[in-house]
């Protein structure tokens, strides 16, 4: 049956289950990886899409879903913190209207209240805690429950007070931010020393600030602002009191806050830094909003993941009027080709503009964009240069039209567009040099097979001196090899030759991600290399055997297959196997290591000593499997606090439910 044909069902589920893991694929890099991989005005309306989705159908909310997330998992070799209150994110606001509704929800009945406006510092929010006035630890925001302990980092901000000017015990919160005067130093060093460049200033803040040595961290030249007291301090009534308290204790706090008594005083804080903000030395998208009387805001509370009392309200892009001199495409990793214009320069948002995406074809031919054109451009969630709208007064007769070429502009194989596809594919694979570039970059990232110095600079040179033309071609690379290439010298070609020996033991869900089969995220490699175990039994199935498996949709079922019958993957798939690359899941035991073999596990609700993520993990290695939603198939829900609806399905189907102490001692048992 066509997924089409029941859409009361099938279609809503399908599409939950994508925009979770979508989301959550963004969120890691924008969180951990600081690599942002779409503008913030992109994932917004992701975020929205689900939520909306999940209201309407709450029986298929995923328990990990990411709108009841605040930030990424923690890097585990800074050390963690678990806060003892949530450290919450901000909901979004982005009209007057939205902001009247905000003022309107939040206003006392029969009396009126005053709001703190404050400038919204684009950077990496931390929580410092002084013990008789000294710093004693201070911890990165993480994923709003723990987070990443960043102490020796923090202490090497020059603009952080070790001491407070009072001997109080408090916990305070900030945002650590990178100047925008020594971001552009910091990247003209980089670029002069060949390295490569940080795309904005909030990328360099939290890549700075989450390094291993803090000597790093101190050349970088951060700076932090603080704005909350979080615990410790209660004998204040207001929030503008609490950031005059901050500032009589050192603590540095950004200047410009006002607190508004009326609406019209709000909507003129926006206007004013609607237009200077390009005055200030650090990068901000937005303001945030905040009930100044703390006795309202605790009557207001919070939702799991943000504040009733506080939103952000984020500045429409910046624009400006440019001319597109040409539209060049380029070829992303499954082949996607997407139109880019060149521009005459131009400032935008802080930094010089000369190229912006048009994203697609359609979006291109909606927009009319020509070459010749003078064309308005912003930066989409202020990184992403894109193009808004022609001036079509100013089109000069010399204009042309673009039209999609038939063959791909870098290796000439032919160009095709699927049915119901919005995006144009070479369809060489990766016998094209540019698909080969990304996929070569992506089977060596961190998510797929882990491999520790090949970087797109390392990628570049291999292809350039013809050394691999699959990834298969990276098991064959020597030493040798290796020092023959620019700034390859004995020991470094030597660790690049050990990490690729050891990512042939990665597990098959690692392999899964590397190949970059469509659709195929970390969550729904995991599923299917449990569900299989072998890359060749996967290789096999078909689609009805796909879809007997709760977290495989009809889309998902039709990529892997067809994945499979294409006979370059066939080729590249043989190679690894001759290479030595491991094609297994891990296989458990007997004994510890085989507690939950054969269980179809769902965890659900809130636990006490385990996070979500890690209880996953555990079920995993002790040979069960993880499915989101309970069916007649699920042998075992595990329900911690709040357990919700989940639980409800599990009784009336007649699984069997244990709590998390049965759970612990069951992954402790002999």
């Amino acid at each position: 049956m066509d997924a089409r044909g029941d859409s009361d069902w099938i279609e809503p589920r399908q599409r939950i289950q994508e925009l979770t893991e979508l989301i959550a694929e963004y969120s890691r890099h924008y969180h951990e990886l600081d690599d942002p991989l779409i503008p913030d005005a992109e994932y917004d309306l992701l975020v929205n899409e689900l939520l909306a989705l999940e209201q309407r159908y709450p029986k298929w909310r995923l328990d990990d879903s990411p709108t009841a997330k605040v930030g990424g998992h923690p890097r585990p070799e800074l050390g963690t913190l678990r806060f003892t209150q949530p450290v919450l994110s901000l909901s979004n606001v982005h009209t007057p209207l939205e902001v009247r509704e905000f003022w309107d929800r939040t206003q006392p009945l029969g009396s009126s209240h005053a709001v703190v406006a404050e400038l919204k510092i684009d950077g990496l929010s931390i929580v410092a805690s002084y013990r008789r006035g000294r710093l004693t630890r201070a911890a990165t925001r993480g994923d709003g429950l723990v987070g990443e302990l960043v102490t020796a980092n923090a202490q090497a901000i020059a603009s952080l007070p070790l001491a407070l000017t009072e001997a109080v015990d408090v916990d305070v919160r900030g945002e650590v931010y990178l100047p925008r005067s020594e971001f552009e130093r910091l990247n003209q060093a980089r670029a002069e020393a060949n390295l490569p460049l940080f795309a904005n200033p909030r990328n360099a803040a939290a890549g700075s600030l989450r390094q291993l040595d803090p000597e790093i961290t101190r050349s970088r030249h951060l700076s932090v602002y603080f704005y909350e007291i979080r615990q410790g301090f209660d004998v204040l009534s207001s929030h503008h009191q609490a950031l005059a308290q901050m500032g009589a204790w050192g603590l540095p706090v950004e200047p410009h806050w006002r607190r508004c008594q009326t609406l019209d005083e709000l909507f003129e804080y926006i206007e004013r830094w609607r237009e200077r903000r390009g005055e200030l030395d650090f990068d901000t998208d937005g303001l945030v909003f905040k009930v100044d009387l703390l006795a309202e805001q605790r009557r207001l509370g919070s939702t799991q993941k943000v504040p009733r009392w506080a939103t952000a309200y984020k500045f429409p892009p910046e624009e400006a009027l440019t001319v597109v001199r040409d539209i060049r495409l380029t070829v992303g990793r499954t082949g996607v080709l997407t139109p880019t214009a060149e521009l005459d320069p131009v400032r935008l948002a802080g930094t010089q503009v000369s190229r912006a995406s048009l994203h697609n074809q359609d979006i291109l031919s909606d927009l009319d964009v020509r070459i010749g054109d003078s064309v308005f451009v912003r930066k989409a969630g202020e990184i992403i240069p894109e193009v808004v709208r022609v001036e079509k007064a100013l089109r000069p007769e010399t204009s042309r039209p673009f039209i999609y070429p038939v063959a791909c502009p870098v290796c000439g194989a032919r160009v095709e567009r699927a049915s119901g596809e919005k995006a144009y594919r070479c369809t060489a694979g990766m016998s094209c040099p540019a698909q080969l570039r990304e996929s070569i970059i992506h089977f060596g990232s961190r998510a797929a097979m882990d491999i520790e110095g090949l970087g797109e600079r390392t990628v570049d040179l291999l292809l350039e001196r013809r050394f691999v033309a699959d990834v298969a071609d990276l098991y064959r690379l020597t030493a040798a090899d290796l020092e023959s290439l620019p700034r390859f010298g004995a020991l470094s070609a030597k660790n690049l030759v050990q990490a690729i020996e050891a990512s042939k033991s990665r597990p098959l869900a690692r392999l899964l991600i590397g190949l970059g089969i469509p659709l195929v995220g970390e969550k729904v490699a995991e599923v299917l290399a449990r569900a299989f175990g072998s890359l060749d039994a996967l290789s096999q199935a078909n689609e009805e055997q796909l879809l007997t498996i709760d977290e495989v949709g009809p889309g998902i079922a039709q990529a892997v297959v067809a994945f499979f019958e294409q006979e370059r993957n066939l080729k590249v798939i043989e190679s690894l196997r001759q290479a030595g690359v491991n094609f297994f899941q891990p296989e458990s035991g007997t004994g510890p290591g085989d507690r939950f073999e054969g269980e179809v596990v769902v965890i659900t609700g809130t636990l006490g000593a385990l996070n979500r993520k890690t209880a996953e993990s555990k079920v995993l290695a002790e040979g069960g499997r993880i499915v989101s939603s309970v069916s007649s198939k699920t042998t075992l829900v595990v329900a911690g606090r709040d357990a919700g609806s989940k639980l409800d399905r599990a009784r009336e189907l007649g699984v069997r439910v244990i709590n998390e102490e049965e759970f612990l001692l069951r992954l402790s048992a002999d």
